[in-house]
């Protein structure tokens, strides 16, 4: 049995916490910003059939980044964290290397496969021979892509979130937005795309490299010695690549099935609305960096009192990020649409349906890490296989006659699905639970907030001129934040805002 965390020692976990979340989030929220834009650049400038044909070869490509990570991408963090704490830098250098070194030989593989197949995936399966040269560019990309992201999250083993942030939501998005207005103005169409998605990912490529050397200079140190525990990762993983396709696979298959049965309009405005209800996520993915390697280690050590509690408090701290999200679809579902023109207007009622399924996944918080870094990732691998199974039943059984609204209930329902499997594992096997009374204040705040907004609509008419995301967005946000101040914090959430708020203070002293 281990002792309950005093105050101290837990305060340390959530400042440990806060600092690599807050690094994350401001990585994930300009990065997230980044992408956000690109797509909204591309749908205007080339409107929802070639913005469609683009998200077919993202959608391909990162795929095949999945199969040629063989789940490395968690059993890395997992495996380095682990010898970390046993201070073995010889199979922390081994383990690096490995997941280097077998996800590129796989990538080659892959891309080789896909530029080779495009013409028939392009003509076959979709229909569609225009698509072979924008699959085939894509398929240019994959090595890059899957070096960029091994290195960086054999980074985040060492705990550290600052060059994901760097890297992979600030560098590469941005290179990719600059060089895609640049092509666009010399007269490429789609394909220039595609080239730009292949410039910044070499770019990321490289600075993902020199970033991990940096954290880990013994890495291309070669009298430092090696050894490898290719089996053990491996075996740790390879469940893991299961999981990750199809922790993903919902979106990818909703969109390829469109492709199929629909035009590449639809899958335009389905990408721009599944695009929209991924927000909902920033808050998720900002924590689970930082938390696998700590889930970890206090699993390791025993110590599944500060780990229940850790996960009770991130989980209602994602709930209240993806219920934020949800609330703003609702309310300005049409508006949030139009941001990437008129012709994405019709796919409104399609963003509130997926955001309703990522509200679901918010509500779980980081079940999935979890499970994956304390060695349940099989159970995992089955849940979210049979997720994926349902997902693309319901897809091929509702997309042919109801189109991309058919995909979006059959992408949350499968995605509402793998979560309650999940959740309720995590029960069994761990005996620690997500869930308690603390989740009513958000839940509250949110539904006042919503009304003081929807309120505001009514009284003031005269504001129907002006774009209601300006104005109504950041008034239900700041209407959220006092509901939640005037509810009350716990002392883990004032300690999470103490943490998150140092570096601000600490540069308001600096200035005064």
């Amino acid at each position: 049995m281990t002792q309950n965390p005093n105050k101290e020692q837990y305060g340390a976990y959530v400042g440990q916490l806060a600092r690599g979340a807050g690094i994350s989030f401001f990585g994930q929220g300009v990065g997230r910003f980044l992408n956000y834009a690109t797509q909204i650049t591309l749908a205007w400038m080339y409107g929802p059939a070639q913005f469609g044909a683009y998200a077919l070869g993202i959608t391909l490509v990162q795929m095949a980044n999945i199969l040629a990570q063989i789940g490395m991408d968690n059993g890395v963090v997992r495996y380095v964290a682990h010898y970390r704490t046993q201070r073995d830098a010889a199979r922390v250098r081994g383990t690096v290397l490995v997941a280097l070194g077998v996800p590129l030989v796989l990538s080659l593989l892959l891309t080789s496969l896909m530029f080779s197949g495009a013409g028939l995936l392009a003509e076959r399966v979709f229909g569609q021979p225009s698509l072979e040269d924008v699959f085939k560019l894509f398929s240019i990309s994959l090595p890059a892509l899957t070096v960029m992201n091994m290195a960086l999250f054999a980074t985040q083993g060492f705990m550290n979130q600052r060059y994901t942030a760097y890297v992979q939501q600030i560098l590469q998005p941005l290179t990719n937005l600059g060089v895609i207005v640049v092509l666009y103005f010399l007269g490429t169409q789609i394909l220039g795309a595609a080239v730009a998605y292949i410039a910044s990912m070499s770019i990321g490529c490289v600075a993902a490299l020199y970033c991990l050397v940096r954290v880990f200079p013994n890495l291309v140190d070669r009298e430092s010695p090696a050894r490898f525990e290719t089996r053990a990762l491996l075996n740790a993983s390879w469940p893991m690549t299961v999981f990750s396709f199809t922790q993903r696979a919902n979106i990818w298959v909703a969109v390829l099935i469109v492709g199929i049965f629909a035009t590449t309009s639809d899958v335009g405005v389905f990408n721009a609305a599944a695009r929209t209800a991924a927000l909902a996520a920033l808050v998720l993915y900002a924590f689970n960096g930082i938390l696998s390697p700590m889930i970890s280690a206090l699993y390791s050590e025993g110590k599944m009192q500060e780990l229940g509690r850790l996960y009770q408090d991130v989980s209602r701290w994602v709930f209240t990020g993806g219920l934020t999200v949800f609330i703003l679809t609702v309310v300005l579902g049409r508006e949030l649409m139009a941001v990437f023109g008129p012709g994405f207007v019709a796919g409104w009622a399609v963003l509130v349906i997926l955001a309703g399924g990522e509200l679901f996944n918010s509500a779980v918080g980081p079940t999935q890490r979890v499970l994956s870094m304390t060695r349940h990732q099989k159970i995992l691998m089955f849940a979210t296989a049979g997720s994926a199974i349902i997902c693309l039943g319901a897809n091929l059984a509702l997309v042919p006659s109801y189109g991309i609204l058919g995909a979006a209930v059959a992408t949350a329902l499968a995605t509402a699905l793998a979560n309650v499997v999940t959740v309720l594992y995590v029960r069994r096997l761990l005996g620690v639970w997500p869930f308690d009374r603390r989740y009513a204040k958000p839940a509250v705040a949110g539904v006042i907030a919503a009304a003081g907004v929807y309120l505001c609509r009514l009284m003031l008419p005269s504001l129907a001129t002006v774009p209601s995301i300006l104005v109504f967005a950041p008034l239900f946000l700041a209407g959220l934040a006092v509901a939640l101040f005037a509810l009350g914090l716990s002392p883990s959430d004032r300690s999470l805002l103490a943490s998150l708020s140092k570096p601000f203070r600490r540069a308001l002293r600096l200035g005064a």
